[in-house]
């Protein structure tokens, strides 16, 4: 397959993560960055050897040049950049969650199913060898029917600030931050059931800010599976690493990462992410390619999203 030209917004974490992914790969570059604030973009830029840094997104994702742009921005921007590079006719990979709204969601899926162009929201934990190697015993009965799951997305003694914090950037706090996360991990590891109910509590208790930090969320999928989700920021213990889910079946137990993580360990890597970028990118380039089994499709983020919005909901209402 061709290299592909990759356009990139954002420039932080995430962006480096998917920047160095795409270069692992060998199958694209990305010549292109755009941030609002442009010296920004332009030591980025001079980071990772990309050619062009811009505080103009809108210019950058429809440049004729451009095969597939990234969203790596705050949430609030991933619709309407995601969009507009969509209605330009790119592919997009955009980071979770994939709008702050499910009517954004949707407005992205038919949008790119429309436009006849790839549209991947970033849940990477579907690329991880460990994750990977629970759902294939999942599907092959060795625990039996999934009665009960028990998942993390918490940080323990730490947790964001900035636009992480602030409701109209994000959308929210550690529920559509981390919480998002465990949600589609488990739903990956049940077969991909969709959501029957959802009930959640969830509040602020460790920090001074207007987004949440600590949650619990229930979920009845329609496979009869139940799910206990945990999210949170600043939380005093870990119950379970980032995306760790634990499976009880009528035929036994079993979790992603059993025991405590030796010292010195590293649990949001490089390789998950790269595998994840070589599968979009296999996708937008090569007719040929089949996604691995329970890769994403166009509605994978928006189902989650789906479960966001209706837990949020479920704690105002106290229902």
């Amino acid at each position: 397959m061709p290299g592909l030209a990759i356009a990139i917004t954002g420039c932080g974490f995430i962006a480096d993560m998917h920047v160095r992914a795409v270069q692992s790969t060998g199958l694209a570059e990305v010549v292109g960055v755009a941030n609002h604030r442009v010296e920004r973009a332009e030591t980025f830029a001079l980071h990772h050897g990309i050619a062009r840094a811009t505080a103009d997104w809108e210019t950058l994702v429809t440049d004729p040049g451009i095969d597939a742009v990234i969203v790596a921005t705050p949430n609030a921007l991933h619709a309407p950049q995601a969009l507009t590079a969509i209605e330009a006719g790119k592919a997009v990979l955009v980071d979770k969650p994939m709008a702050t709204t499910v009517a954004e969601g949707e407005a992205m899926v038919a949008a790119a199913e429309a436009a006849g162009v790839e549209l991947l929201v970033g849940h990477m934990w579907r690329y991880r060898d460990e994750v990977r190697a629970l759902r294939d015993r999942v599907a092959a009965g060795d625990l039996g029917r999934i009665v009960r799951t028990h998942g993390y997305g918490v940080h323990a003694g730490w947790g964001p600030s900035g636009w992480f914090t602030d409701p109209a950037l994000a959308g929210g706090g550690a529920l559509i931050d981390m919480g998002i996360h465990a949600i589609d991990t488990v739903r990956y590891l049940l077969g991909d059931p969709l959501p029957a109910r959802v009930r959640a509590s969830i509040g602020t208790s460790f920090g001074d800010y207007e987004v949440d930090d600590d949650g619990l969320v229930l979920i009845d999928w329609s496979d009869g599976a139940r799910s206990a989700v945990e999210s949170g920021w600043w939380a005093p213990r870990l119950g379970g690493l980032e995306a760790d889910t634990e499976l009880y079946g009528l035929r036994g137990y079993a979790r992603i990462w059993p025991g405590s993580p030796p010292p010195g360990y590293e649990h949001c890597t490089l390789p998950m992410y790269a595998a994840q970028m070589d599968d979009f990118l296999r996708r937008v380039g090569d007719p040929r390619h089949v996604p691995p089994a329970g890769a994403p499709d166009r509605t994978t983020g928006l189902v989650a999203l789906e479960i966001v919005e209706r837990a949020y909901a479920s704690a105002r209402e106290g229902a």
